[in-house]
C-alpha cells in the first residue's frame, strides 16, 4: 500500500499519514473502550438494584 506523506506547514517536517491515522484510531478505540466499561458497570449496578427491589417485593 502506498504511503501518503504530509508536510507540516509550520515546521516543514514530513509525516506519514498512515502512522498518524493509526494513532488517532488507537486513541479513539481507547476512549470507546473506557466508555464501554463505564456503561457496562452502570448496567451491572442497575441490574443489581432491580434484583434487590424484586427480592424485597416478594
Amino acid at each position: 500500500m502506498d504511503q501518503i506523506k504530509i508536510t507540516c506547514p509550520n515546521c516543514k517536517k514530513l509525516f506519514s499519514a498512515n502512522e498518524e491515522l493509526k494513532k488517532i484510531l488507537r486513541d479513539k478505540e481507547q476512549k470507546y473502550l473506557k466508555e464501554l466499561k463505564v456503561k457496562e458497570k452502570l448496567l451491572e449496578e442497575k441490574f443489581k438494584l432491580n434484583f434487590k427491589l424484586k427480592e424485597k417485593r416478594i
